[in-house]
């Protein structure tokens, strides 16, 4: 079970508590969503969610539904689903987040601090040690961390906003991708460098070391892509664990 949230009391403020629930869920589950655990793979179902976490159904509910309008999920006769994009949305989304991260990236690092520039080790030193241990979900995590302690230090509130609903809509492409071992070693090179360049202060090196990890993660998802289009194996990794939802059944 997860973690169990407060029930809405009777009275007056039972509005106001439900409201709080909704809240919660939410959060819940976007930090699923990040963490990996939530995958294309799942079926995100109101009632098992509700019940699950031990609340009533109609905020979980919501919950699902601002997802879904936010441009997370989609809705389906058996629950909900992560939304899925289509190769020209991916290309689009590829082509504006290379326009955005590089030169905030570099704002970041013009204002970096020594507690952002702490973080930003933390992460790394966590996802060498995912890494070592081959365990994809653990090296999400980090990889989120890394990049959100990065992202804080950027001054333009509303380019942090647009960065991060990009970066939230690009989870099926982060799940394809750092399934890939090959790939993650890449990943973390990168990530290795683009911290060298933060602590060094040297604001055109980790504008370039952005570029460069997204014209990677590009790469490697379109090569991926192709494998199945033309029905080549796909690696054997082991499938995200979902804390929340259910794996959808084969049709």
């Amino acid at each position: 079970m997860l973690v169990s949230l407060a029930k809405a009391p009777a009275g007056k403020n039972a509005d106001i508590s439900k409201q709080n629930i909704r809240d919660q869920v939410y959060a819940l589950l976007r930090e699923r969503m990040h963490a990996g655990d939530i995958g294309a793979e799942h079926r995100l179902v109101d009632h098992e969610i509700a019940a699950e976490l031990e609340v009533s159904r109609m905020p979980v509910r919501e919950a699902l539904l601002q997802l879904k309008s936010e441009g997370y999920l989609d809705g389906t006769s058996r629950g909900f689903i992560l939304k899925r994009f289509a190769p020209e949305d991916i290309a689009n989304m590829f082509e504006v987040r290379l326009l955005l991260e590089p030169p905030a990236a570099t704002s970041a690092c013009r204002h970096s601090s020594l507690e952002g520039l702490g973080r930003m080790t933390a992460a790394v030193q966590a996802a060498e040690r995912a890494h070592r241990k081959s365990d994809m979900l653990e090296y999400m995590q980090a990889n989120w961390a890394f990049r959100s302690a990065w992202v804080a230090m950027v001054p333009n509130e509303h380019l942090v906003q647009i960065i991060n609903r990009l970066r939230d809509h690009a989870q099926a492409v982060r799940l394809a991708t750092l399934k890939d071992e090959a790939f993650r070693a890449k990943s973390l090179a990168h990530t290795k460098l683009i911290l060298d360049a933060f602590v060094r202060r040297d604001v055109d090196a980790v504008g370039e070391c952005v570029a460069q990890n997204l014209r990677e993660a590009a790469a490697s998802y379109y090569a991926m892509q192709e494998a199945l289009v033309h029905g080549q194996p796909a690696d054997a990794h082991a499938e995200p664990r979902a804390k929340v939802g259910r794996r959808r059944k084969a049709a």
